[in-house]
């Protein structure tokens, strides 16, 4: 059973054109958030319009990274059979310091999650194209 499982690829993220800045600046090993040019609202997830002020122009500038646990849930029940082998892990909602949300993996024990965990971006290259946000507890 196991053998037929991995035979599964990998499940990838389908790159559209609102969220291309995103995956390039995670290429980079860099955090993105766009942010409006007319009204200054940081906006995540990447959208085509401000949901503050209808501005059609996007801007994107550089997050620090850095952020804190803000919720989290635990996964027992794998989504795809990729997965399979790697349950149970946490997957976390983080608020980084520039107060947008994100959603992403983490590297730590499921036992160290507490909300309020201090955190920082790593980068998991995957392929040529996709590189992951995978934050990790912050030293």
């Amino acid at each position: 059973m196991t053998q037929q499982i991995s035979k599964f690829p990998r499940p990838m993220p389908q790159i559209d054109p609102d969220h291309q800045e995103w995956w390039a600046g995670l290429r980079r090993h860099e955090v993105l958030v766009q942010e409006c040019p007319r009204c200054s609202a940081l906006i995540f997830p990447p959208q085509p319009t401000c949901p503050h002020c209808r501005c059609l122009e996007r801007g994107w500038r550089k997050s620090s990274g850095r952020g804190k646990v803000y919720s989290w849930i635990v996964v027992r029940r794998p989504s795809h059979p990729w997965f399979a082998d790697k349950v149970p892990y946490p997957v976390v909602v983080v608020e980084m310091e520039e107060g947008f949300r994100v959603v992403g993996s983490i590297d730590c024990r499921l036992e160290e999650l507490r909300e309020g965990l201090a955190v920082e971006a790593g980068f998991e290259d995957i392929d040529e194209q996709v590189t992951l946000l995978r934050f990790r507890v912050a030293e």
